[in-house]
């Protein structure tokens, strides 16, 4: 299970789609393996990465419940659930997800609108827990439709609350990490997991538990790693984060298309860059495909200078 106590890096699952759009589950199937062998500490399907707000109800429930079950036990799965137009109705939802996943994840920018205060937010997130007995919980700060970031005193009343295990942060400063990290009360069962990769290596050495962003999409095994060396080998960690502090701007090109153009033009994988949202990779554009082949040569290079596995994603099982 996650936690305070559970140190390492959790990918936001992005939701491969066929070429005419449907859910690519046996695609699904081999990226759930893939960030297991790479030393995953959990999955997070249904966040922005898997176009969340672009699968329907069901769909939602059924992307979780199959990496649930193609999980089997190995990892925690954990997945958003707030979506509806009150309160009552994100509840609901919640109860069904919850009967899926080990943690049913909170998005603060559904519960107040962008002009309401922090009061209004923390009134409406009260009024939830309050709908939802029993039910583990996580919080993200998902930067859409708004992006609202969670005020220190707010994360450290959830944290208070005993029933939240997963906050995703998404703060991308410094100052702002550290005033969270440092306000979490001692005795807590929430982990605290950066999303953003240029502040990564601070947030670990002020005391989060890891990372969970959209590079995982691209290399996860690389993440595992600095969360758990960064420690013992500190010049290491220093060289690999300042590789995912520039390849991130690669990465967020055309994201998630990018990710999945890698996954198919660089990893060599039998995947479709098909998105639900806007996103699309330039496939006919010769220089993008020259910077993400540019982004792996990089990879290699780093891995090999600083002794790291390379986890290659394998095939994908069609019947």
């Amino acid at each position: 299970m996650l936690g305070r106590d559970v140190f390492g890096a959790i990918p936001v699952m992005m939701t491969p789609f066929t070429e005419a759009g449907e859910v690519d589950y046996p695609a699904l199937a081999m990226l759930t393996e893939w960030f297991i062998a790479s030393g995953s500490a959990g999955l997070f399907p249904v966040s922005q990465s898997s176009e969340m707000y672009n699968l329907n109800p069901e769909e939602r429930l059924a992307t979780a419940q199959f990496v649930k079950n193609t999980a089997a036990g190995r990892v925690p799965v954990i997945a958003s659930g707030t979506f509806g137009n009150s309160v009552e109705e994100m509840a609901e939802f919640m109860k069904e997800m919850a009967q899926i996943v080990d943690a049913v994840v909170v998005l603060p920018c559904q519960l107040a609108k962008q002009d309401e205060s922090e009061s209004v937010l923390r009134s409406n997130l009260e009024r939830l827990l309050a709908l939802t007995p029993g039910i583990q919980l996580g919080i993200y700060e998902v930067p859409v439709p708004y992006h609202r970031l969670l005020e220190a005193e707010t994360l450290a009343w959830l944290a208070s609350t005993q029933r939240f295990i997963f906050h995703k942060d998404t703060s991308r400063r410094n100052d702002l990490i550290s005033a969270k990290i440092s306000c979490l009360p001692q005795e807590t069962t929430m982990g605290w997991y950066n999303g953003n990769c240029t502040t990564l290596l601070h947030s670990l050495e002020e005391g989060g538990q890891g990372f969970t962003g959209i590079s995982m999409n691209f290399y996860p095994f690389l993440f595992p790693w600095i969360v758990k060396h960064f420690k013992q080998e500190p010049e290491k960690a220093q060289k690999l984060q300042r590789f995912l502090t520039v390849a991130e701007g690669i990465a967020k090109q055309n994201y998630p298309a990018s990710a999945k153009a890698f996954l198919k033009y660089q990893w060599g994988v039998d995947v479709s860059t098909k998105c639900r949202t806007a996103s699309v990779f330039p496939a006919d554009v010769p220089e993008e495909h020259e910077k993400q082949a540019a982004l792996m040569g990089m990879l290699n290079d780093i891995c090999t200078e600083l002794s790291i596995e390379v986890v290659k994603p394998g095939p994908i099982v069609r019947t």
